[in-house]
């Protein structure tokens, strides 16, 4: 028996989520206000944003 070299492939997803307050009319008026760019989505780096990773699949090479 010999070694044998083997490369383990992982898929992630991660998905982020952070809660912010905006002053709006209603809730899809503030929806609106991120999409047309006039309300600023909070920094990358901002602590409040909680990140989930999931496991997609798993291959061997």
């Amino acid at each position: 028996m010999s070694k044998q070299k083997l490369t383990i492939i992982q898929t992630f997803r991660a998905e982020r989520r952070i809660t912010v307050e905006v002053d709006a009319a209603d809730h899809e008026s503030a929806i609106e206000e991120f999409q047309s760019g006039s309300a600023d989505v909070p920094a990358f780096d901002d602590p409040r944003w909680k990140t989930e990773w999931n496991l997609q699949g798993e291959d061997y090479e």
